[in-house]
């Protein structure tokens, strides 16, 4: 019975009033994001809980998670969105010009591109960001003519080089109560539906893919680029 305060100090014990020095526990900075816990993993976080540009989570709704096991270590995740050979032949879109690449925070790359679809139901183009965290957190921002969505996947290294990934979809809230009540948790499902269908076909496709350098080829520049990126972060965060 003895009791904790959020930073892991013991702050009572029932049989004596004289608390011990030793008596802590390891505590981590966690959020609470749209009715999920998430939690950095070391004792200080290095900046907020990412989210969306300009948004906050009171402005989203998410639609409940999904969950994959994918065949293929964790830090390919991330690289798929910096794979712009796929993107070429993959999820009937066709890269419209050169991304755009940067790196937000030092713990954090991005990739933005224009694509044409040919799903016309929100638009015939979107614009799309990636900001990959660590390898390990994922935010995508979809925006097409009429409206935007957006994903979050989180990523957990199995054994064996699996993977499993943690996939939140979100929409924007509307105005009104009957439309936030009844139009919004629609809209998140279907919309959590369409990006379910994208990831699994990524999913297929990746089954078994590892990471060879020397098999890359100029087009591979991003690519190449993001694994170097990657590599520096975690050797500098050992």
């Amino acid at each position: 019975a003895w009791e904790y305060a959020g930073d892991g100090r013991c702050v009572r014990i029932p049989a004596t009033h004289e608390v011990p020095p030793f008596a802590c526990q390891p505590a981590y900075p966690t959020a609470e994001v749209g009715g999920h816990v998430v939690f950095h993993n070391a004792p200080a976080a290095h900046s907020p809980f990412p989210f969306y540009e300009g948004r906050s989570p009171a402005d989203l709704l998410a639609a409940p998670p999904f969950d994959f096991v994918v065949n293929t270590p964790w830090y390919m995740i991330g690289a798929n969105a910096f794979d712009l050979q796929h993107f070429r032949v993959a999820h009937d879109r066709t890269l419209v010009d050169a991304p755009a690449i940067n790196e937000p925070s030092p713990f954090a790359r991005r990739i933005t591109a224009n694509y044409d679809v040919s799903r016309r139901f929100s638009g015939p183009r979107v614009r799309m960001s990636v900001t990959v965290w660590g390898g390990t957190l994922i935010l995508v921002t979809a925006e097409f003519r009429r409206t935007t969505s957006y994903g979050m996947v989180f990523v957990r290294p199995l054994e064996s080089a699996r993977t499993q990934l943690r996939t939140i979809v979100w929409v924007p809230r509307r105005r009104g109560l009957v439309r936030r009540a009844l139009v919004d948790p629609l809209d998140a499902l279907v919309r959590r539906s369409f990006i379910r269908a994208f990831m699994t076909d990524d999913a297929v496709r990746s089954d078994g893919v590892g990471y060879n350098p020397h098999t890359l080829i100029d087009a591979d520049r991003e690519l190449r680029d993001y694994f170097e990126w990657l590599t520096r972060l975690t050797t500098e965060a050992g």
